[in-house]
């Protein structure tokens, strides 16, 4: 664990981002349930830690991709994120719709974007990577090269990992869900059992059951 990783952790802790529910889990839009959910969007509200994560996702890209050109936020929900590390950067930002709109011009990348520009892509949050894998081909697509992904939080799924080293698309997290669980059982939020229980679910997400 990184200083980073520990920090980003409790401080997202501290705001209660993170709900744990084995009894009564959560359902997610795919149809999986998860005992934890992270409510990133809570860090907007806050202005230290969300002057805390703009630097710091903006610190690891100016260090890790230093040749980026360009921040793409995933729509909708790293847009808010994305537009902050950009200007943190002074680059230019455009926000990726996982599939093109069925409306208005039909756009699926959404600002201006030329070919053969270095991307690097914003996510708040990493579950099972479909979202993020789609923005990763639209950008190919469009003749980009995508440096890598910079997110909040990664639930740190192995099958999610294997997606992402197929597609050979790095991925940068601040925390992920083995650090939140340490941290969490340190603080009494949840005991050793449900830790464990939790780490279960981590290793077969698809198999948990309500």
């Amino acid at each position: 664990m990184s200083v980073l990783q520990n920090l980003t952790a409790i401080k997202m802790l501290q705001l209660k981002a993170f709900k744990f529910q084995l009894s009564n889990p959560f359902k997610w839009a795919n149809g999986w349930y998860a005992p934890v959910y992270c409510d990133d969007r809570k860090i907007l509200s806050y202005p230290k830690i969300r002057d805390f994560v703009r630097i710091e996702l903006a610190r690891t890209i100016a260090e890790m991709y230093p040749d980026a050109d360009v921040i793409a936020g995933v729509a909708t929900n790293a847009i808010a994120h994305g537009v902050l590390v950009a200007e943190q950067l002074s680059l230019p930002f455009v926000y990726v719709h996982p599939t093109p709109k069925d409306h208005g011009l039909e756009n699926q990348i959404e600002g201006d974007l030329r070919p053969r520009q270095n991307v690097v892509i914003i996510e708040n949050q990493v579950n099972i990577g479909t979202n993020c894998l789609k923005v990763v081909e639209a950008l190919r697509n469009n003749g980009c090269n995508v440096l890598g992904i910079v997110t909040i939080f990664d639930y740190a799924f192995p099958t999610t990992s294997k997606k992402l080293q197929k597609a050979e698309v790095d991925l940068i997290a601040l925390t992920n869900l083995d650090v939140v669980l340490h941290h969490a059982e340190n603080m009494s939020l949840i005991d050793a059992e449900q830790s464990k229980a939790i780490h279960q679910w981590q290793h077969q997400p698809s198999k948990w059951s309500k």
